[in-house]
């Protein structure tokens, strides 16, 4: 019971990450297919082959930037950000199936690695905010705040007050309700149709799977790294916050990192983002759901919500529909931040990736700037000896970065 549920909480995602695609010019049914076959696949792998109760869904904030961050303001087509992320999850693929993975995880400060994830989620959160209409370009300033006579402002702002009411009443799947509130509210009031037939046969895999293009890929190597990195860590810590030690020494475990990074492949063969360990999955543990089970549970509730790829494409008409889920999801990034206040390079390296993220609306300048700020900090405090040599390639890498492909 406890993966059916954590699926059900999930749904609203796999209606999001594939209209972030759909708006990115990918075609919104391929997208659909591909985002739930993949999810579908990986936690069935989680269950049959790692053993382990767990969901694989979309990476929300990840997907953001991907769309936000790279594919707009760059000018990227969708087939040659899924080229990068093919790159990165073969990659990540090769980190967690290598002595790299221990590698990686003693040379990466921790709070450069927490300070990404908080990076992503104010930009998530941001993007919600101007979905929402919540927030509107000024004349004056940057940005200020949208009038609630804005229909989708009001529809946005209705969905997030339920999503935070049941969040804290202790409601599992807050933000599922919360979109569901703001699409009862929108067919109430006129602003979303549904289709008159909501079932469809999965289709369009032939527009999306196998479309990556690598024409331009030396000019997105500073996505690639920073995809590659974030994946990496984000995957790790997962399992922290899952109750697993973040050296994963299991068998299970192991086999789980293997199911996450060889899905990330899979998914972006299939014409998908990027997909991750879902949070929920903790929820599910809580209330009992410790075999595997319930992974298979979930993922044949992906395999059925495949089929209402009309229903989800109804949602691209007011997409103020989805902005509760953006900010609620971004909220909960942040909500998991850690830091060492007494040290201050980790300190002002966690800033520097906090900031320059959602400012820039790029991950790559964000970790860059963190690792650049923390090498040179470390050096003149006098503790330069025991920088990582990998910390010091990287932080050199994003230099060049920074110098010659900065846009």
């Amino acid at each position: 019971m406890g993966g059916v549920l954590t699926a059900l909480a999930l749904l609203a995602a796999f209606a999001v990450v594939p209209a972030l695609w759909a708006r990115a010019g990918a075609p919104f049914v391929g997208a659909y297919a591909a985002t739930l076959l993949a999810a579908c696949l990986a936690t069935l792998a989680a269950g049959l082959f790692a053993r382990q109760p767990i969901v694989v869904a979309p990476a929300l904030g990840i997907n953001v930037w991907l769309a936000y961050g790279v594919i707009y303001p760059l000018g990227v087509a969708w087939q040659e950000a899924l080229a990068a992320c093919f790159i990165a999850a073969l990659l990540v693929l090769l980190t967690v199936t290598t002595p790299l993975r221990r590698i990686f995880l003693a040379s990466m400060p921790r709070a450069i690695a927490e300070a990404a994830r908080g990076g992503v989620g104010l930009l998530v959160v941001f993007t919600g905010l101007q979905m929402g209409k919540l927030v509107v370009g000024s004349p004056l300033t940057v940005t200020m705040l949208g009038s609630l006579s804005e229909p989708a402002a009001f529809v946005a702002l209705a969905g997030l007050a339920v999503s935070l009411a049941f969040w804290a009443m202790g409601v599992r799947a807050a933000a599922f309700w919360g979109v569901l509130s703001a699409v009862l509210l929108a067919l109430f009031e006129g602003f979303l149709v549904l289709p008159e037939a909501p079932f469809l046969l999965p289709e369009g895999l032939d527009r999306t799977a196998f479309a990556l293009d690598f024409a331009h890929l030396a000019e997105l190597s500073g996505v690639v790294l920073a995809l590659w990195l974030f994946l990496f860590f984000d995957t790790c810590g997962t399992f922290a916050a899952l109750g697993e030690a973040e050296e994963v020494h299991g068998l299970a475990e192991k086999r789980t990192l293997l199911v996450l990074a060889a899905g990330n492949v899979v998914a972006s063969l299939l014409g998908a983002g990027p997909v991750t360990l879902a949070k929920e999955s903790a929820a599910a543990r809580a209330v009992g759901a410790r075999t595997p089970l319930a992974a298979c549970a979930a993922a044949a509730v992906l395999l059925l919500v495949l089929f209402l790829e009309p229903v989800a494409a109804a949602v691209l008409d007011f997409s103020a529909i989805l902005a509760p889920l953006l900010i609620f999801s971004g909220c909960l990034l942040l909500r998991e931040l850690r830091l060492d206040w007494q040290q201050t390079s980790e300190h002002v390296a966690f800033f520097a990736v906090l900031l320059v993220t959602p400012l820039s609306s790029s991950l790559v300048a964000g970790l860059g700037a963190g690792m650049i700020v923390y090498v040179f900090l470390e050096v003149f405090s006098g503790r330069g000896k025991k920088i990582h040599p990998v910390l010091f390639f990287f932080a050199g890498a994003f230099s060049l970065y920074f110098a010659y492909y900065t846009p």
